[in-house]
Protein backbone atom coordinates (compact mmCIF):
# COMPACT_ATOMS: atom_id res chain seq x y z
CA UNK A 1 0.00 0.00 0.00
CA UNK A 2 2.90 2.79 0.60
CA UNK A 3 4.41 1.48 -2.63
CA UNK A 4 1.22 2.79 -4.60
CA UNK A 5 1.17 5.99 -2.42
CA UNK A 6 4.26 7.13 -3.45
CA UNK A 7 3.72 9.49 -5.81
CA UNK A 8 7.41 9.82 -7.04
CA UNK A 9 7.15 6.32 -8.72
CA UNK A 10 5.98 6.10 -11.82
CA UNK A 11 3.72 3.35 -12.88
CA UNK A 12 5.94 0.96 -14.74
CA UNK A 13 8.52 1.12 -10.81
CA UNK A 14 5.24 1.20 -9.11
CA UNK A 15 4.83 -2.70 -10.65
CA UNK A 16 8.32 -3.45 -11.13
CA UNK A 17 9.07 -2.81 -7.36
CA UNK A 18 5.61 -4.58 -6.38
CA UNK A 19 6.42 -7.68 -8.55
CA UNK A 20 10.04 -7.75 -6.67
CA UNK A 21 8.53 -7.50 -3.30
CA UNK A 22 5.97 -10.15 -4.38
CA UNK A 23 8.57 -12.34 -5.37
CA UNK A 24 10.47 -11.95 -2.38
CA UNK A 25 6.79 -13.46 -0.65
CA UNK A 26 6.30 -15.92 -3.15
CA UNK A 27 10.33 -17.38 -2.93
CA UNK A 28 9.30 -17.22 1.17
CA UNK A 29 6.15 -18.93 0.72
CA UNK A 30 7.58 -21.49 -1.35
CA UNK A 31 10.26 -23.03 0.68
CA UNK A 32 7.75 -22.34 3.85
CA UNK A 33 5.89 -25.14 1.64
CA UNK A 34 8.43 -28.01 2.07
CA UNK A 35 8.48 -28.11 5.58
CA UNK A 36 4.51 -27.49 6.24
CA UNK A 37 2.50 -30.17 7.83
CA UNK A 38 3.21 -32.75 10.42
CA UNK A 39 6.67 -34.61 10.71
CA UNK A 40 7.51 -37.59 12.98
CA UNK A 41 10.64 -39.55 14.59
CA UNK A 42 12.52 -41.09 17.27
CA UNK A 43 14.96 -39.71 20.01
CA UNK A 44 16.50 -43.29 21.79
CA UNK A 45 16.72 -42.02 25.85
CA UNK A 46 17.39 -45.26 26.70
CA UNK A 47 13.84 -46.36 25.19
CA UNK A 48 12.57 -44.52 21.71
CA UNK A 49 10.13 -41.77 22.53
CA UNK A 50 8.23 -40.76 19.44
CA UNK A 51 8.82 -36.70 18.56
CA UNK A 52 6.03 -35.25 16.23
CA UNK A 53 6.25 -31.45 14.80
CA UNK A 54 3.29 -30.25 13.18
CA UNK A 55 4.45 -26.99 11.17
CA UNK A 56 2.12 -24.16 10.24
CA UNK A 57 2.59 -20.94 8.17
CA UNK A 58 1.31 -17.18 9.13
CA UNK A 59 -0.35 -14.41 7.54
CA UNK A 60 3.05 -12.50 7.47
CA UNK A 61 4.61 -15.37 6.05
CA UNK A 62 6.68 -16.50 9.29
CA UNK A 63 6.47 -20.12 10.59
CA UNK A 64 5.13 -21.14 14.12
CA UNK A 65 3.88 -24.43 15.55
CA UNK A 66 3.22 -27.12 18.18
CA UNK A 67 4.97 -30.24 18.92
CA UNK A 68 3.55 -33.59 20.79
CA UNK A 69 5.33 -36.41 22.60
CA UNK A 70 2.86 -39.06 22.05
CA UNK A 71 4.35 -41.25 24.15
CA UNK A 72 4.61 -39.47 26.84
CA UNK A 73 0.94 -38.11 26.63
CA UNK A 74 1.73 -34.87 26.09
CA UNK A 75 -0.12 -32.71 23.24
CA UNK A 76 0.60 -29.17 21.41
CA UNK A 77 3.58 -27.76 23.01
CA UNK A 78 3.88 -24.17 21.29
CA UNK A 79 7.66 -23.69 19.32
CA UNK A 80 8.64 -20.41 20.38
CA UNK A 81 10.69 -20.27 17.02
CA UNK A 82 10.70 -22.22 13.88
CA UNK A 83 13.52 -20.64 11.25
CA UNK A 84 13.60 -22.34 7.79
CA UNK A 85 16.18 -21.08 5.34
CA UNK A 86 17.31 -23.02 2.51
CA UNK A 87 17.01 -26.36 3.35
CA UNK A 88 18.28 -25.92 7.24
CA UNK A 89 15.62 -25.81 10.33
CA UNK A 90 15.98 -23.94 13.70
CA UNK A 91 13.09 -24.66 16.19
CA UNK A 92 13.03 -23.82 19.57
CA UNK A 93 10.74 -25.09 22.46
CA UNK A 94 11.22 -22.50 25.47
CA UNK A 95 8.99 -24.34 27.89
CA UNK A 96 11.18 -27.36 27.77
CA UNK A 97 14.48 -25.73 27.47
CA UNK A 98 15.13 -27.63 23.57
CA UNK A 99 15.96 -27.04 20.32
CA UNK A 100 16.15 -29.03 17.62
CA UNK A 101 18.14 -28.38 14.78
CA UNK A 102 17.83 -30.19 11.27
CA UNK A 103 18.08 -29.70 7.20
CA UNK A 104 15.76 -31.62 4.47
CA UNK A 105 17.46 -34.22 2.83
CA UNK A 106 14.19 -34.28 0.15
CA UNK A 107 10.41 -33.45 0.55
CA UNK A 108 9.88 -36.27 2.77
CA UNK A 109 12.88 -36.12 5.31
CA UNK A 110 14.72 -34.17 7.61
CA UNK A 111 18.06 -34.97 9.24
CA UNK A 112 18.77 -33.23 12.62
CA UNK A 113 19.54 -32.90 16.06
CA UNK A 114 17.58 -32.98 19.66
CA UNK A 115 19.35 -30.79 22.04
CA UNK A 116 17.90 -30.75 25.61
CA UNK A 117 19.87 -30.50 29.31
CA UNK A 118 23.33 -30.64 27.84
CA UNK A 119 22.41 -33.28 25.47
CA UNK A 120 22.37 -34.36 21.95
CA UNK A 121 20.13 -37.18 20.51
CA UNK A 122 20.28 -38.02 16.58
CA UNK A 123 16.55 -37.46 15.21
CA UNK A 124 15.48 -38.13 11.82
CA UNK A 125 11.89 -36.90 11.03
CA UNK A 126 9.54 -38.21 8.36
CA UNK A 127 6.58 -36.45 6.93
CA UNK A 128 3.42 -37.60 7.54
CA UNK A 129 1.50 -38.60 4.87
CA UNK A 130 -2.34 -39.43 5.02
CA UNK A 131 -3.66 -42.86 4.03
CA UNK A 132 -5.25 -41.11 0.39
CA UNK A 133 -1.81 -39.44 -0.24
CA UNK A 134 0.16 -42.55 0.00
CA UNK A 135 -2.25 -44.16 -2.57
CA UNK A 136 -2.10 -41.30 -4.85
CA UNK A 137 2.13 -41.37 -3.92
CA UNK A 138 2.24 -45.32 -5.71
CA UNK A 139 2.44 -44.04 -9.18
CA UNK A 140 3.96 -47.56 -10.25
CA UNK A 141 0.74 -49.78 -8.65
CA UNK A 142 -0.56 -50.91 -11.99
CA UNK A 143 -4.64 -49.99 -12.64
CA UNK A 144 -6.82 -51.63 -15.04
CA UNK A 145 -7.74 -51.89 -18.04
CA UNK A 146 -4.57 -54.09 -18.08
CA UNK A 147 -3.32 -55.27 -21.99
CA UNK A 148 -2.92 -58.56 -20.50
CA UNK A 149 -5.04 -61.66 -19.48
CA UNK A 150 -5.33 -61.30 -15.56
CA UNK A 151 -7.21 -63.80 -13.65
CA UNK A 152 -8.47 -63.87 -9.86
CA UNK A 153 -8.01 -68.08 -9.20
CA UNK A 154 -8.92 -70.52 -6.64
CA UNK A 155 -7.08 -74.05 -6.28
CA UNK A 156 -6.55 -76.49 -3.45
CA UNK A 157 -3.46 -78.16 -2.04
CA UNK A 158 -3.04 -82.01 -2.57
CA UNK A 159 -5.45 -82.88 0.42
CA UNK A 160 -7.93 -80.35 -0.16
CA UNK A 161 -7.25 -78.93 3.43
CA UNK A 162 -6.06 -75.38 2.34
CA UNK A 163 -7.91 -72.88 -0.72
CA UNK A 164 -5.43 -70.54 -2.40
CA UNK A 165 -6.24 -67.55 -3.78
CA UNK A 166 -4.06 -65.90 -6.32
CA UNK A 167 -3.91 -63.82 -9.44
CA UNK A 168 -2.74 -65.56 -12.76
CA UNK A 169 -1.65 -63.20 -15.91
CA UNK A 170 -0.45 -64.03 -19.22
CA UNK A 171 -0.16 -62.33 -22.56
CA UNK A 172 -3.17 -61.93 -24.61
CA UNK A 173 -1.31 -62.82 -27.42
CA UNK A 174 1.21 -66.78 -28.09
CA UNK A 175 1.74 -68.86 -25.25
CA UNK A 176 2.13 -71.60 -24.22
CA UNK A 177 4.01 -69.07 -21.81
CA UNK A 178 6.55 -69.45 -19.22
CA UNK A 179 5.89 -68.63 -16.08
CA UNK A 180 7.41 -67.17 -12.76
CA UNK A 181 5.25 -67.99 -8.96
CA UNK A 182 6.22 -65.17 -6.79
CA UNK A 183 6.92 -66.17 -2.91
CA UNK A 184 6.26 -63.19 -0.75
CA UNK A 185 8.99 -62.52 2.18
CA UNK A 186 8.30 -62.91 6.15
CA UNK A 187 4.86 -62.08 7.79
CA UNK A 188 1.35 -62.68 6.29
CA UNK A 189 1.57 -60.93 2.85
CA UNK A 190 -1.15 -60.60 0.89
CA UNK A 191 -0.79 -61.66 -2.99
CA UNK A 192 0.58 -58.06 -3.86
CA UNK A 193 3.04 -57.92 -0.81
CA UNK A 194 1.50 -55.17 0.24
CA UNK A 195 3.50 -52.97 2.53
CA UNK A 196 2.36 -49.63 3.08
CA UNK A 197 0.09 -49.68 0.06
CA UNK A 198 3.58 -50.46 -1.91
CA UNK A 199 2.04 -53.27 -4.04
CA UNK A 200 5.66 -54.93 -5.06
CA UNK A 201 4.71 -58.01 -6.30
CA UNK A 202 1.91 -56.62 -8.90
CA UNK A 203 4.33 -54.07 -10.00
CA UNK A 204 6.92 -57.10 -10.74
CA UNK A 205 3.87 -59.43 -12.28
CA UNK A 206 2.99 -56.26 -14.63
CA UNK A 207 6.29 -55.35 -15.92
CA UNK A 208 6.75 -59.23 -16.52
CA UNK A 209 3.52 -60.11 -18.05
CA UNK A 210 4.29 -57.06 -20.20
CA UNK A 211 7.44 -58.91 -21.72
CA UNK A 212 6.31 -61.96 -22.16
CA UNK A 213 5.61 -63.67 -19.41
CA UNK A 214 3.17 -65.36 -17.04
CA UNK A 215 2.89 -65.14 -13.33
CA UNK A 216 1.32 -66.13 -10.39
CA UNK A 217 1.12 -64.19 -7.33
CA UNK A 218 -0.57 -65.92 -4.18
CA UNK A 219 -2.00 -64.72 -0.97
CA UNK A 220 -0.63 -66.59 2.61
CA UNK A 221 -2.47 -68.34 4.31
CA UNK A 222 -5.25 -66.91 6.98
CA UNK A 223 -4.60 -63.64 4.42
CA UNK A 224 -7.18 -62.63 1.31
CA UNK A 225 -9.19 -65.66 -0.40
CA UNK A 226 -6.57 -68.19 0.77
CA UNK A 227 -7.55 -69.97 3.83
CA UNK A 228 -5.49 -72.03 6.75
CA UNK A 229 -4.07 -70.97 9.41
CA UNK A 230 -0.51 -68.56 9.60
CA UNK A 231 0.28 -68.59 13.05
CA UNK A 232 2.06 -72.35 14.05
CA UNK A 233 3.38 -72.29 10.21
CA UNK A 234 7.09 -72.44 9.50
CA UNK A 235 8.95 -72.03 6.43
CA UNK A 236 8.35 -75.81 5.50
CA UNK A 237 4.79 -75.33 5.44
CA UNK A 238 5.29 -72.51 2.90
CA UNK A 239 7.15 -74.48 0.89
CA UNK A 240 4.23 -76.69 0.12
CA UNK A 241 1.89 -73.95 -0.53
CA UNK A 242 3.94 -73.23 -3.26
CA UNK A 243 4.63 -76.95 -4.62
CA UNK A 244 0.43 -76.86 -4.54
CA UNK A 245 0.77 -73.53 -7.06
CA UNK A 246 3.12 -75.39 -9.29
CA UNK A 247 0.54 -78.11 -9.25
CA UNK A 248 -2.34 -75.76 -10.34
CA UNK A 249 0.42 -73.94 -12.95
CA UNK A 250 0.70 -77.33 -14.29
CA UNK A 251 -2.85 -77.86 -14.76
CA UNK A 252 -3.03 -74.47 -17.16
CA UNK A 253 -2.96 -74.82 -20.66
CA UNK A 254 -1.25 -70.92 -20.91
CA UNK A 255 1.47 -72.32 -18.96
CA UNK A 256 4.58 -74.01 -20.12
CA UNK A 257 4.78 -76.78 -18.17
CA UNK A 258 8.84 -77.07 -18.86
CA UNK A 259 9.11 -73.22 -17.57
CA UNK A 260 8.12 -72.79 -14.10
CA UNK A 261 9.91 -71.04 -12.22
CA UNK A 262 10.18 -69.01 -8.86
CA UNK A 263 10.71 -65.13 -7.70
CA UNK A 264 11.42 -65.30 -4.14
CA UNK A 265 11.80 -62.06 -2.08
CA UNK A 266 13.34 -62.14 1.46
CA UNK A 267 12.36 -65.41 3.39
CA UNK A 268 10.72 -66.35 -0.21
CA UNK A 269 14.94 -66.49 -1.35
CA UNK A 270 15.31 -69.28 1.32
CA UNK A 271 11.78 -71.20 0.42
CA UNK A 272 12.77 -71.00 -3.43
CA UNK A 273 15.47 -73.67 -2.74
CA UNK A 274 13.98 -75.40 -0.46
CA UNK A 275 10.78 -75.98 -3.06
CA UNK A 276 13.80 -77.28 -5.70
CA UNK A 277 14.67 -79.83 -3.18
CA UNK A 278 11.03 -81.16 -3.38
CA UNK A 279 10.67 -80.33 -7.16
CA UNK A 280 13.40 -80.18 -8.87
CA UNK A 281 12.22 -79.56 -12.13
CA UNK A 282 12.08 -75.81 -11.68
CA UNK A 283 13.64 -74.15 -14.66
CA UNK A 284 14.86 -70.62 -12.62
CA UNK A 285 15.13 -69.05 -9.54
CA UNK A 286 15.33 -65.21 -9.17
CA UNK A 287 16.20 -64.51 -5.25
CA UNK A 288 15.42 -61.20 -4.54
CA UNK A 289 17.07 -60.46 -1.16
CA UNK A 290 16.92 -63.94 -0.47
CA UNK A 291 18.56 -65.57 2.88
CA UNK A 292 21.77 -67.37 2.82
CA UNK A 293 23.17 -68.12 6.77
CA UNK A 294 20.50 -69.19 9.38
CA UNK A 295 18.34 -66.34 10.99
CA UNK A 296 20.20 -66.84 14.31
CA UNK A 297 23.14 -64.64 12.48
CA UNK A 298 20.44 -62.84 10.58
CA UNK A 299 18.55 -61.67 13.82
CA UNK A 300 21.85 -61.21 15.83
CA UNK A 301 22.77 -58.40 13.30
CA UNK A 302 19.04 -56.68 12.93
CA UNK A 303 19.33 -56.72 15.86
CA UNK A 304 22.78 -55.46 17.02
CA UNK A 305 23.23 -53.27 14.57
CA UNK A 306 20.88 -50.27 15.39
CA UNK A 307 22.95 -49.66 18.81
CA UNK A 308 26.01 -49.80 16.94
CA UNK A 309 27.14 -45.73 16.39
CA UNK A 310 25.52 -45.12 19.94
CA UNK A 311 26.95 -46.05 22.92
CA UNK A 312 30.72 -47.40 23.45
CA UNK A 313 32.49 -50.39 22.42
CA UNK A 314 32.53 -51.94 25.81
CA UNK A 315 28.23 -51.60 26.06
CA UNK A 316 27.94 -52.70 22.66
CA UNK A 317 29.96 -56.01 22.87
CA UNK A 318 28.08 -57.31 25.80
CA UNK A 319 24.65 -56.36 24.08
CA UNK A 320 26.03 -58.20 21.55
CA UNK A 321 27.25 -61.17 23.68
CA UNK A 322 24.41 -60.96 25.35
CA UNK A 323 22.13 -61.47 21.99
CA UNK A 324 24.21 -63.94 20.45
CA UNK A 325 24.11 -66.50 23.47
CA UNK A 326 19.98 -66.33 23.32
CA UNK A 327 20.10 -66.95 20.03
CA UNK A 328 22.21 -69.83 20.24
CA UNK A 329 19.98 -71.06 22.70
CA UNK A 330 17.18 -71.32 20.23
CA UNK A 331 19.26 -72.36 17.59
CA UNK A 332 21.09 -75.25 19.03
CA UNK A 333 17.33 -76.59 20.73
CA UNK A 334 14.65 -75.73 18.53
CA UNK A 335 12.80 -79.29 19.45
CA UNK A 336 13.25 -77.83 23.06
CA UNK A 337 9.98 -77.16 25.03
CA UNK A 338 9.37 -73.34 25.31
CA UNK A 339 10.15 -73.81 29.43
CA UNK A 340 13.73 -75.24 28.82
CA UNK A 341 13.99 -72.49 26.36
CA UNK A 342 13.17 -69.61 28.31
CA UNK A 343 14.75 -71.49 31.83
CA UNK A 344 17.85 -72.14 29.50
CA UNK A 345 17.61 -68.15 28.31
CA UNK A 346 16.91 -66.52 32.23
CA UNK A 347 19.87 -68.37 33.54
CA UNK A 348 21.84 -67.36 30.78
CA UNK A 349 20.93 -63.37 31.34
CA UNK A 350 21.87 -64.23 35.67
CA UNK A 351 25.12 -65.18 34.13
CA UNK A 352 25.58 -62.27 32.01
CA UNK A 353 25.09 -59.61 34.50
CA UNK A 354 27.28 -61.50 37.27
CA UNK A 355 30.27 -60.96 34.39
CA UNK A 356 29.11 -57.58 33.43
CA UNK A 357 29.84 -53.94 35.14
CA UNK A 358 27.38 -51.90 36.21
CA UNK A 359 27.60 -48.84 34.68
CA UNK A 360 27.11 -51.38 31.32
CA UNK A 361 23.99 -52.45 32.93
CA UNK A 362 22.80 -49.27 33.87
CA UNK A 363 23.51 -48.15 30.08
CA UNK A 364 21.78 -50.81 29.16
CA UNK A 365 18.71 -50.36 31.20
CA UNK A 366 19.38 -53.90 32.45
CA UNK A 367 20.41 -52.93 36.00
CA UNK A 368 16.51 -53.16 36.73
CA UNK A 369 15.70 -56.01 34.57
CA UNK A 370 14.48 -58.96 35.89
CA UNK A 371 15.92 -62.55 34.28
CA UNK A 372 11.96 -63.17 34.02
CA UNK A 373 11.51 -59.48 32.16
CA UNK A 374 14.43 -60.81 29.84
CA UNK A 375 12.80 -63.83 28.96
CA UNK A 376 9.61 -62.24 28.45
CA UNK A 377 11.06 -59.65 26.02
CA UNK A 378 12.81 -62.95 24.16
CA UNK A 379 9.41 -64.90 24.38
CA UNK A 380 7.98 -64.08 21.18
CA UNK A 381 11.34 -65.54 19.27
CA UNK A 382 9.81 -69.43 20.34
CA UNK A 383 7.13 -69.68 18.00
CA UNK A 384 7.43 -72.13 15.64
CA UNK A 385 8.50 -69.75 12.50
CA UNK A 386 11.11 -68.08 14.64
CA UNK A 387 12.38 -71.50 15.61
CA UNK A 388 12.56 -72.87 12.38
CA UNK A 389 14.44 -69.74 11.12
CA UNK A 390 16.81 -69.33 14.07
CA UNK A 391 17.71 -72.62 13.59
CA UNK A 392 17.71 -73.28 9.60
CA UNK A 393 20.75 -73.39 7.48
CA UNK A 394 19.61 -72.32 4.03
CA UNK A 395 22.40 -73.53 2.48
CA UNK A 396 22.00 -76.73 2.78
CA UNK A 397 18.85 -76.51 0.57
CA UNK A 398 21.22 -73.46 -1.91
CA UNK A 399 23.59 -76.35 -2.39
CA UNK A 400 21.17 -78.73 -3.74
CA UNK A 401 20.26 -76.10 -6.70
CA UNK A 402 21.25 -77.21 -10.73
CA UNK A 403 18.97 -74.77 -12.11
CA UNK A 404 19.73 -71.38 -13.29
CA UNK A 405 19.75 -68.96 -10.42
CA UNK A 406 19.87 -65.30 -10.45
CA UNK A 407 20.62 -63.86 -6.82
CA UNK A 408 20.11 -59.64 -6.78
CA UNK A 409 20.49 -58.13 -3.61
CA UNK A 410 20.07 -54.08 -2.37
CA UNK A 411 23.76 -52.33 -1.21
CA UNK A 412 21.50 -50.41 1.45
CA UNK A 413 19.53 -53.63 2.49
CA UNK A 414 19.91 -53.79 6.67
CA UNK A 415 17.31 -56.53 6.74
CA UNK A 416 19.55 -59.48 4.48
CA UNK A 417 22.62 -57.98 4.73
CA UNK A 418 24.31 -58.34 1.08
CA UNK A 419 27.78 -59.29 2.18
CA UNK A 420 26.87 -61.84 4.64
CA UNK A 421 24.19 -63.63 2.67
CA UNK A 422 25.28 -63.48 -1.27
CA UNK A 423 28.74 -64.95 -0.21
CA UNK A 424 26.83 -67.94 1.49
CA UNK A 425 24.30 -68.28 -1.37
CA UNK A 426 27.14 -68.30 -3.76
CA UNK A 427 29.45 -70.77 -2.49
CA UNK A 428 26.41 -73.43 -1.43
CA UNK A 429 25.79 -72.94 -5.24
CA UNK A 430 29.31 -73.48 -6.34
CA UNK A 431 29.26 -76.58 -4.15
CA UNK A 432 26.55 -77.66 -6.29
CA UNK A 433 28.37 -77.51 -9.31
CA UNK A 434 25.46 -74.77 -10.59
CA UNK A 435 27.28 -73.12 -13.73
CA UNK A 436 24.41 -70.96 -14.43
CA UNK A 437 24.74 -68.18 -11.69
CA UNK A 438 24.54 -64.68 -11.95
CA UNK A 439 24.47 -62.10 -8.74
CA UNK A 440 24.20 -58.42 -9.42
CA UNK A 441 24.19 -55.65 -6.72
CA UNK A 442 22.30 -52.68 -6.61
CA UNK A 443 23.96 -49.54 -5.32
CA UNK A 444 21.37 -46.69 -3.11
CA UNK A 445 18.39 -49.60 -3.06
CA UNK A 446 17.29 -50.79 0.16
CA UNK A 447 15.33 -54.27 0.71
CA UNK A 448 12.09 -53.58 -1.29
CA UNK A 449 14.79 -52.67 -4.09
CA UNK A 450 13.68 -48.68 -3.40
CA UNK A 451 16.01 -45.75 -4.05
CA UNK A 452 16.53 -44.91 -0.63
CA UNK A 453 18.37 -41.76 1.19
CA UNK A 454 18.22 -42.63 5.08
CA UNK A 455 17.61 -46.31 4.07
CA UNK A 456 15.68 -47.04 7.15
CA UNK A 457 12.90 -49.88 7.55
CA UNK A 458 10.33 -46.39 8.23
CA UNK A 459 11.52 -44.71 5.12
CA UNK A 460 9.51 -47.62 3.27
CA UNK A 461 6.76 -45.65 4.25
CA UNK A 462 7.40 -42.27 2.70
CA UNK A 463 9.30 -43.22 -0.58
CA UNK A 464 7.14 -42.74 -3.57
CA UNK A 465 8.79 -45.70 -5.80
CA UNK A 466 7.61 -49.34 -5.38
CA UNK A 467 9.79 -51.26 -7.25
CA UNK A 468 13.49 -50.14 -9.22
CA UNK A 469 12.97 -50.16 -12.97
CA UNK A 470 16.48 -51.10 -13.32
CA UNK A 471 15.44 -53.92 -11.44
CA UNK A 472 12.85 -54.83 -12.93
CA UNK A 473 14.58 -54.74 -16.62
CA UNK A 474 17.28 -56.99 -15.34
CA UNK A 475 14.68 -60.01 -13.97
CA UNK A 476 13.39 -59.48 -17.39
CA UNK A 477 16.36 -59.39 -19.82
CA UNK A 478 17.97 -62.53 -17.68
CA UNK A 479 14.63 -64.65 -18.14
CA UNK A 480 14.71 -63.85 -22.32
CA UNK A 481 18.09 -64.76 -21.92
CA UNK A 482 17.71 -67.79 -19.91
CA UNK A 483 14.94 -69.57 -20.85
CA UNK A 484 13.44 -68.62 -23.91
Amino acid sequence: MTIMANQNISGDKRIRVFLFIFLIFAAMNANAQKILGDWEGKINVGVDVKIVFHFTINPDSTLSGTMDSPDQNVIGIPLSKVIFVGDSIHTELQMLKAIFKGRTINDTTIDGTWYQSNSTFPLILYRQISKKEIVKLRPQTPKPPFDYHSEDVVYFNKDSSIQFGATLTFPKKGGPFPVALLITGSGQQDRDETIFNHKPFAVIADYLTKNGFATLRIDDRGKGQTTGVFAGSTSADFANDVLAGIQYLSQRNEIDKTKIGLIGHSEGGMIAPMVYSKWPHLAFIVSLAGTGIPGSEILLRQQTDPLKNLVSDSVFNAFYNLTQHTLDIIRKHPGSPDSFLLDSIKSNYINWKKNTPLYIQQELHANTATPDDYAKQVSQELSPWYKFFISTDPTQYWDQVKCPVLALNGEKDIQVYLDQNIPAIQHALQKAGNKNVTIKIFPDLNHLFQHCNQCTVEEYDVLTETFSVEVLETISNWLHQTIH
